[in-house]
């Protein structure tokens, strides 16, 4: 709906800024009515494509956000390659797991990208920064006081943005997780309420449909 309103409001403003264009042209400049017409609307659409890009910076679509949050997990799946520890090499992998299936969850239910955003948005951002501060101060082959202690709070950090990540996909998981629990309920009140006769009462029950039967001849 904010889309919507978000082009009117465009084709609106360029439409203005079109005629206002061509009225100058016109009665300033003394220009032809057909080329001010022309003047007026290659500036109207000219303006409508400014102010387009302009929107698609400041509300990226839905495409352009996964696009973004594909880009920077890969980014975690490239560093694992670059890592010497053995220990770090385990977390990033379970970290990229992670994050590699809630992009699945979003490309399968797109509506999804509204619970993952704020963690696409800025705790994946903050992880690639990290990651790559990380390598690049473990690469380096001399280490002060300063640097190790860098290094142990990156790995920290890390841990804390692992915890965050479990967090998010249980989150994102939450509906699936409710409905398969509406499902199972309604399965068992299902099979309860169609819970087959006991021997003895279909036995009274048949002894019953013979003596009406009986009755009637």
């Amino acid at each position: 709906m904010k889309r919507v309103i978000r082009t009117i409001w465009r084709w609106f403003v360029s439409w203005n800024v079109g005629l206002f264009s061509a009225l100058i042209s016109l009665f300033a400049f003394r220009l032809p009515f057909l080329i001010s017409f022309l003047i007026g609307g290659s500036i109207g659409i000219m303006y409508s494509f400014y102010m387009k890009k302009k929107e698609e910076k400041h509300y990226p679509s839905k495409d352009d956000r996964l696009k973004e949050a594909k880009k920077k997990v890969r980014t975690i799946g490239q560093s694992l390659w670059r890592v010497r520890s053995v220990a770090m090499f385990s977390k990033l992998s379970r970290l990229y797991s992670i994050c590699q299936k809630m992009i699945e969850i979003v490309e399968k239910q797109p509506d999804r990208l509204a619970v993952a955003q704020p963690f696409f948005n800025t705790t994946l951002d903050s992880i690639v920064t990290i990651i790559n501060k990380y390598i690049y101060l473990m690469r380096q082959p001399v280490k002060n006081d300063e640097i190790r202690q860098a290094i142990g709070e990156a790995e920290q950090a890390l841990d804390l943005a692992l915890t965050k990540a479990e967090n998010q996909l249980l989150d994102m998981l939450e509906e699936d997780l409710f409905d398969l629990q509406t499902e199972v309920k309604l399965m068992k009140h299902t099979i309860t309420a169609a819970k087959p006769l006991s021997l003895s009462t279909k036995h009274t029950v048949t002894m019953m449909e013979e003596k009406k039967h009986e009755q009637k001849r």
